[in-house]
């Protein structure tokens, strides 16, 4: 993977804990090695994170959406695919974790989108449910800081997105 530059500053998301903010640069021993770290402040659950520079591509950190980006989004969101592949149920379970865990906004979209339309009709089970609420947190939150709307509007517009109402 390519490895970005981040300034301090700067709007990211880091798969697993979701949208933060480079509060700076760090350098943090490792046993004997010294490795330069960005500090991420993630404001949701007050915590912050340490990702090695020489890794954080690879860990999924990643810049916020821009303009196009957001755009493809919410293709993706509409997208009318079906919701629950033929498979074991494990399978498909594994399957989401996997697309929320990459990090990809067009993943965590996708399977955003999965879930949201496996509540409306079947319902989901107990660990669906969970997926759902830490996926769709991650979308609004980020959606929410890079259209400078409310968390409640942009629930609103992943929802009507998906098409399945506020």
């Amino acid at each position: 993977m390519k490895e970005r530059e981040f300034k301090i500053g700067q709007g990211v998301f880091y798969p697993s804990a979701g949208v933060g903010v480079i509060e700076a640069m760090e350098e943090v021993i490792f046993g004997v090695e010294h490795e330069l770290c960005y500090v991420i402040r993630i404001p949701e659950n007050r915590v912050t994170i340490k990702v090695p520079k020489a890794r954080a591509a690879s860990n999924g950190l990643r810049p916020l959406l821009r303009g196009k980006d957001v755009k493809d989004l919410l293709e993706v969101l509409a997208d009318k695919s079906s919701a629950r592949p033929a498979g074991h149920w494990a399978e498909h379970y594994k399957d989401l974790e996997r697309r929320i865990q990459s990090g990809g906004v067009l993943e965590v979209g996708s399977a955003v989108r999965d879930l949201l339309r496996l509540k409306a009709g079947a319902g989901l089970s107990f660990e669906e449910a969970r997926l759902l609420e830490m996926a769709d947190g991650y979308l609004v939150r980020e959606l929410a800081a890079v259209q400078g709307v409310t968390m409640e509007a942009a629930r609103d517009i992943i929802r009507s997105a998906v098409g399945i109402g506020p």
